[in-house]
């Protein structure tokens, strides 16, 4: 989904929809203006997939959350726990919040990371992880996803593309301590503790 990007905008964690790495929501914050009328308010939410750097197909009415309200705080997470990002969204002057599960059929790879501080922070805000498959580098950085009335897991679910394998994983944890791992799976949930040598396979899907 996505607003009007402006330099006010709230980015949140990414969400790989599709599982082909790329972000589908822009959210901006509430604004008040002075003159009398909103001229935002009401407009239809949009939804957009990413074409693996190819563009972007609009795929709104596909997905029914091109509800007619003025949302404004969104969620992404995923709430049933099938290794897909939903989305939970909020809209100005209340009413009910919306739930927007994802049913596309996972036709793509992925992997969910739960990191678990010992010496750093427990929820491990501030690791970054270095993905390293299918010849691709993956980036992502572990922060609490605050966003206009919002707030997102620090779970990090990272779409894979086609790789059959994750060849290297390296999490560089707050204390500035890097930890690395090799041949991990796909199409599952890991957790990793800091200092442990060993990852733990919390869910296969």
């Amino acid at each position: 989904m996505s607003q009007p990007l402006n330099r006010q905008c709230v980015i949140p964690a990414l969400g790989d929809i599709d599982h082909e790495a790329g972000e589908f929501w822009v959210e901006n914050p509430f604004m008040m203006l002075q003159g009398g009328q909103n001229l935002s308010a009401f407009e239809r939410n949009c939804m957009f997939l990413n074409l693996g750097g190819d563009g972007f197909v609009d795929a709104s009415f596909a997905s029914k959350a091109d509800i007619d309200s003025d949302s404004r705080s969104v969620v992404a997470a995923d709430f049933d726990g099938d290794g897909a990002v939903d989305l939970m969204v909020g809209s100005v002057g209340g009413g009910p919040l919306r739930l927007f599960a994802n049913r596309c059929a996972a036709q793509k790879k992925r992997v969910q990371l739960d990191l678990v501080g010992v010496k750093s922070n427990r929820s491990a805000v501030g690791s970054r992880v270095v993905i390293h498959c299918a010849g691709r580098t993956i980036v992502r950085d572990v922060f609490s996803a605050n966003g206009f009335m919002g707030q997102g897991p620090t779970g990090l679910l990272v779409g894979l593309g086609d790789a059959e394998q994750i060849d290297r994983l390296v999490v560089r944890w707050p204390t500035g301590k890097a930890q690395q791992f090799e041949n991990l799976p796909v199409d599952v949930r890991i957790r990793i503790t800091e200092d442990q040598p060993q990852f733990e396979v919390e869910r296969v899907w």
